[in-house]
């Protein structure tokens, strides 16, 4: 996979959760804003112990209506950005990292003035910055969630200084204790980007692993079947084991039919046969595993295993087909030499990163071919094993045993039945 495709489809997911992040945001303020209707409602006394003044609680209101609003407004704009599948700008992260940590700061601040009480330090509203950090490593950015912990950490150290420089802090703890709070927030920032960088290496590895099953489906989904190719994305793309028919196929003396032809007119003639044998070998439930330049070599397989039949009755339209186009638009005498053995092949891509095709090789495969040029020698266009015609006897009348015979590359004699 290229490294810029690689890199769109991260930041495709990085939409994605950032979509994610803004909805658990906001729902997180709703529960707070719900907090604050509840309390302000059905324990109207705790407001005037916490508060002096009305107007530091409605500001605690309108920040988080306003904080609501601000997440609203950023959800719609990301779902656009979605919507027309882009990733998102830079200065939109950097936007969301400053108002998530400044708008919540900025209501501290007033509530701290209004009510000249250095208390609201231990205010629950520090609590909010957890959420925010935690939330921010769905950017999937060290640097995004650095950053935010470490504006989070300083403004809240600017908070602390400012608030025991100027009210009497008697009442609160040592203010070490809050700089510390200040360092653990930038720290939890910190962490929350080292888990943002190795998620962003996880979804990566996902991604490209997802890529690479869906190159080897490309690779497969136009030769092999939907079983077959299952089986091969499950097993990442290794060999497998499979029972087949495997059929050979011949056009005979082709080197006469195309040596005064232009690399043009080949090209035509090849097309002009191969269009109708591959429909007659789809059409029952074949795959043409390879193509050369004079013939052709099929298998026939499916999830329950061999298709022996399916091999026979492709063979046979070949033929037929052959005999009626020699007729009717050809207006030539082709002839073919076909071979078919039936057993378990290997399956599998053959080559490197560069460069890889799906293959299929073992004993079956080589019989076939054998079987193919023996169609030459005797005389005919169809020869098959007598294990293939076994499983096919009841399809046909025509079998003629040619005895057994010693085939190159293989050790065990084989009987050889002849069809047409």
């Amino acid at each position: 996979m290229q490294l810029e495709h690689l890199e769109r489809c991260v930041d495709m997911e990085i939409v994605k959760t950032e979509k994610r992040r803004l909805e658990i945001f906001i729902g997180i303020l709703f529960v707070g804003l719900l907090l604050l209707i509840i309390n302000r409602f059905f324990f109207p006394s705790t407001i005037p112990e916490t508060f002096k003044y009305a107007r530091s609680l409605k500001l605690v209101f309108y920040t988080v209506a306003v904080f609501i609003g601000t997440l609203v407004l950023s959800r719609v704009m990301v779902g656009k950005i979605a919507n027309c599948e882009k990733p998102l700008p830079v200065w939109y992260k950097y936007y969301s990292v400053v108002a998530d940590s400044v708008i919540p700061f900025i209501s501290l601040f007033y509530i701290i003035k209004w009510e000249e009480n250095s208390v609201f330090l231990d205010s629950p509203l520090i609590f909010i910055f957890v959420p925010i950090i935690i939330v921010s490593a769905l950017y999937l950015n060290f640097w995004i969630s650095f950053l935010n912990g470490l504006l989070i950490g300083a403004l809240f150290s600017i908070i602390v200084y400012w608030t025991y420089e100027t009210y009497d802090t008697s009442s609160l703890l040592p203010s070490f204790v809050y700089y510390t709070k200040a360092i653990m927030l930038f720290l939890a920032g910190t962490c929350a980007g080292l888990v943002a960088n190795e998620l962003n290496k996880r979804l990566t590895v996902a991604i490209k692993t997802q890529e690479e099953r869906d190159e080897i489906e490309t690779l497969f989904s136009q030769q092999v079947s939907k079983e077959v190719v299952q089986a091969l994305t499950e097993s990442g793309g290794a060999s497998l084991k499979i029972k087949a028919s495997v059929l050979f196929l011949d056009i005979r003396d082709f080197t006469n039919k195309v040596q005064h032809l232009s690399p043009e007119d080949v090209n035509k003639f090849q097309n002009r046969f191969f269009g109708p044998i591959m429909d007659c070998v789809h059409q029952n439930g074949g795959l043409v595993n390879q193509i050369m330049g004079d013939g052709l070599m099929a298998s026939f397989a499916s999830e329950e295993g061999d298709l022996p039949e399916g091999a026979f009755l492709a063979a046979r339209d070949i033929l037929s087909k052959i005999s009626q186009l020699n007729k009717s638009e050809w207006n030539d005498d082709l002839k073919v030499g076909i071979g078919i053995h039936n057993g378990e092949i290997i399956a599998g891509s053959i080559g490197n990163k560069t460069r890889q095709q799906f293959s299929i090789s073992g004993i079956p495969v080589i019989t076939a071919s054998r079987l193919e040029q023996l169609t030459k020698e005797y005389g005919c266009s169809w020869l098959v094993s007598s294990q293939f015609y076994s499983e096919i006897e009841h399809l046909t009348q025509h079998g003629e045993s040619l005895g057994t015979v010693k085939l190159k590359g293989i050790d065990q004699e084989i009987e050889i039945i002849k069809l047409a």
